[in-house]
């Protein structure tokens, strides 16, 4: 028998399976994951919502019976939010009758598959939707004029349950919207008040290490090895908060990008050498490779710089010792990309839907003790959006690293601008 697969993509595609029945969403995932898509799974109603507007999955399969929020609710609330609505949703559900069905295509279903089912009915329906997207739900409407009295009046009660439902919780939404604006007010106007007050002791613990450099080769081995661990402690710190100043004057918009022609090889060895300092300490093999004649860009230096050195310092922090991080440039597709690749702790799916968040940090075992303050992909983030540039994360899970892509426009004619041979990165 031929086997139904599904058409080749250049990334996986993300389902999100929500069954309270473990064994068969554990099972269904296996058959999907077989099929070359990326799984997530949930049983229960509220995480699946959570999950789909945090993840913006390619489809969602929800049992409509769930512990918490039914998955009538979470797809008539999915459906009904302008920045969800056009996630594909398929019921799975036991629930056989036909007033069921049109309940479910009336809360915004494209699909309602009736349990049991077989591997090859699901493959087929779910690559029956996912090769149409972008699609267009279809809201079918329900012939009211086959049912009876009573299920009308069922019919009704649920649809007047949900619109309630629905109602209540965006009210819920303005409330916290309105509640996280004055947080992000509040917390730009701390930024901008605090971040360069945090820079000014710098200057003074800069003089005093100068002072002890100087005496260096009078103190004893063990003074001196301390002494290097402080210095080294003070830069990295220093970097931290230069790190929070620059990313606060990009948020509060009180630094304009300042930019100019300039060459990648001006910018990327001397940005990226605090990170291959820190590389070989940590016995991790770091390296920059450029793909010949690479265009040049239009942009600020200095900004650009600190970006390229957040991508290549995470590398590294969250890398492992024998580990490998490389940076490369390239071209593809009118665009000049800047790629770091590493071989360090990855990413599961839930952490790359909250990356670039700022101060959105995680702790583990490995990464205990580094976790920063979170703000560098945001920055990166920033720089490439005021550049008219975009960023990509992709990562095949934990322990299996991760490439962190900055795109930027390529410059027509930049040779004529004479920056090739000016090797002043600053």
């Amino acid at each position: 028998m031929a086997k139904q697969t599904f058409p080749s993509r250049e990334t996986k595609q993300t389902v999100l399976i929500a069954d309270d029945e473990e064994a068969l969403a554990n099972a269904i995932a296996a058959t999907l994951d077989l099929e070359g898509l990326e799984t997530i799974v949930t049983h229960n109603g509220d995480q699946a919502l959570a999950l789909s507007r945090a993840l913006h999955p390619d489809l969602v399969l929800l049992d409509v019976m769930m512990p918490g929020r039914s998955g009538i609710e979470v797809c008539a609330t999915l459906k009904t939010d302008p920045s969800t609505a056009t996630i594909p949703v398929v019921f799975i559900t036991a629930k056989a009758d036909e007033t069921d069905r049109m309940v479910g295509l009336a809360a915004g279903a494209d699909e309602y598959l009736t349990k049991p089912f077989s591997p090859t009915q699901l493959i087929a329906l779910v690559n029956e939707v996912l090769s149409g997207r972008p699609i267009e739900p279809r809201r079918r409407q329900p012939d009211l004029t086959t049912l009876s009295a009573d299920q009308l009046v069922i019919f009704a009660q649920e649809w007047k349950d949900l619109f309630e439902r629905e109602r209540q919780e965006r009210r819920a939404l303005e409330i916290a919207q309105r509640r996280l604006d004055e947080l992000d007010r509040l917390k730009a106007a701390f930024l901008g008040a605090v971040t360069h007050e945090l820079m000014t002791p710098f200057g003074s613990i800069g003089m005093a290490m100068q002072v002890l450099q100087r005496q260096r080769d009078e103190f004893k081995p063990d003074q001196q090895v301390v002494l290097d661990d402080l210095a080294a402690e003070i830069e990295g710190l220093h970097r931290l908060v230069n790190g929070v100043v620059k990313f606060a004057e990009l948020v509060n918009k009180r630094r304009e990008p300042q930019p100019r022609y300039i060459s990648l090889a001006q910018v990327i060895p001397h940005a990226v050498q605090p990170a291959a300092v820190m590389a070989q300490a940590r016995n991790i093999e770091f390296e920059i490779s450029a793909a010949p004649d690479v265009s040049g860009v239009f942009a600020d230096p200095e900004l650009l710089g600190e970006a390229v050195f957040q991508m290549a310092h995470n590398a590294v922090k969250f890398n492992l010792p024998q580990g490998r991080a490389e940076v490369r440039t390239f071209e593809s597709q009118g665009r000049v990309m800047i790629e770091v690749v590493d071989t360090g702790v990855g990413l599961t799916p839930e952490r790359l839907a909250l990356l670039g968040e700022p101060f959105e940090q995680h702790a583990d075992s490995l990464r205990r003790g580094r976790e920063g303050l979170g703000v560098g992909w945001a920055f990166v983030r920033y720089v490439a959006e005021v550049h008219g540039g975009w960023v990509h994360v992709e990562s095949a899970g934990p322990n299996q690293g991760s490439m962190f892509s900055l795109a930027l426009p390529v410059v027509a004619g930049w040779h004529e601008f004479g920056i090739a041979d000016d090797d002043d990165g600053e």
